[in-house]
């Protein structure tokens, strides 16, 4: 398990459009921008879905998904694994963030996203270098 950096939570945080990728068990990729995503713990983010369609199903092939995103001070990738929740206290609680948030958009599942490894997508001596 992978532990997010003060750095890393501050960039995402600031971050209006994150670049979610997924893939299918045979390995067709699929990347969309989302803007509802939420740190829940150093190890922990939450995913609200509203719209996902290929990539729920990737997600539910293959629950190994990567994050992408370019802040002020550079960008980042987060990788991890996935479950999907539709109807327990994790899908509750993304409906209330979502109410709080957004009130116009209707959950249909809640994505936790366990951190499993980050990069640093920014120029740098060693790029890509493996930070989480």
């Amino acid at each position: 398990m992978a532990v997010l950096t003060p750095e890393v939570k501050e960039s995402l945080q600031k971050t209006k459009i994150v670049f979610l990728a997924t893939s299918s068990k045979t390995g067709i990729p699929n990347v969309v921008p989302i803007a509802a995503v939420k740190i829940l713990d150093d190890a922990t983010l939450l995913i609200s879905d509203q719209y996902f369609n290929k990539t729920l199903a990737n997600m539910q092939e293959n629950p190994v998904i990567a994050l992408s995103w370019w802040g002020e001070n550079g960008g980042f990738q987060i990788k991890g694994t996935v479950t999907v929740h539709t109807d327990d206290d994790t899908f509750r609680q993304d409906v209330l963030w979502m109410k709080e948030m957004r009130p116009n958009l209707v959950p249909k599942g809640a994505v936790l996203v366990k951190i499993t490894d980050g990069y640093l997508v920014k120029p740098d001596p060693e790029p890509g270098k493996k930070i989480l």
